[in-house]
């Protein structure tokens, strides 16, 4: 392939409960925007894990980097799941370092210098990254000096639903991804699609063994209303 045609996957952590969650977010968006923009796609973790077939394609057919905002490893997990080993796999933690992370901010509302320090040192890992990869691949130098419009899978920021979880209301994103793949799939309705929902949301938020109970029933209402909506419901569902 030429430096042209080469393009690194970027897959990053979605948890919105941890600080290394939105810096791995951001950081990615900084290497797909200015760092690397040439040579560069994300992929949406959400809508990979619900079983896009384009995005598990993209991930199985050209180098990805993982960046994962935890040791849950949640991230390399899921993509070396359904697409196989990835060229790169990262940590928050383990480049910025736990002093640093520990001053960190979960909510972008919140964000100060520590938290753009460590997205800017981040960002010129997982550009590091990208060029050791597309060297290998290439035979030959990167050449970023023009940027264009940065080139995305899903093309826009992944959308985020609002739950109501034993009173609480929890933001969720690509949940409505998640849906419509599993439309597509015809998951049912009953107690194996509700269990089916459950694992795949839990892949990228994590959720407390207590609170499974709470979050299958309102992932499953949820899930019904999807198919009220789109006035669709599968043969497999009716049980």
């Amino acid at each position: 392939m030429s430096a042209e045609t080469v393009k690194v996957g970027i897959i990053s952590c979605s948890g919105e409960e941890i600080p290394g969650g939105a810096i791995s977010r951001l950081a990615a968006r900084r290497v797909l925007e200015l760092l690397r923009p040439n040579s560069t796609v994300t992929i949406c973790l959400p809508l990979f894990l619900a079983g896009n077939e384009a995005e598990q394609d993209f991930a199985r057919t050209h180098p990805t980097i993982v960046v994962d905002g935890c040791d849950k490893r949640c991230a390399k997990w899921g993509t070396e799941q359904y697409s196989g080993p990835v060229n790169a796999a990262l940590v928050v933690e383990d480049v910025i370092g736990a002093d640093r992370l520990s001053k960190c901010h979960r909510s972008l509302r919140n964000q100060n210098a520590d938290d753009e320090e460590a997205v800017r040192i981040l960002a010129d890992r997982i550009s590091e990254e990208v060029d050791a990869i597309l060297a290998m691949e290439n035979g030959a130098a990167i050449e970023n000096a023009s940027p264009k419009e940065c080139v995305c899978s899903c093309s826009s920021p992944i959308p985020a639903s609002l739950l109501t979880i034993d009173g609480e209301r929890v933001e969720i994103p690509g949940l409505m991804l998640i849906f419509e793949q599993c439309m597509k799939k015809e998951v049912s309705m009953g107690e194996k699609g509700s269990e089916e929902l459950l694992r795949t949301v839990q892949v990228y938020h994590p959720i407390e063994t207590d609170k499974e109970p709470a979050y299958r029933e309102a992932l499953m209402n949820a899930y019904r209303e999807y198919f009220r909506s789109h006035q669709f419901v599968p043969l497999s569902s009716i049980r």
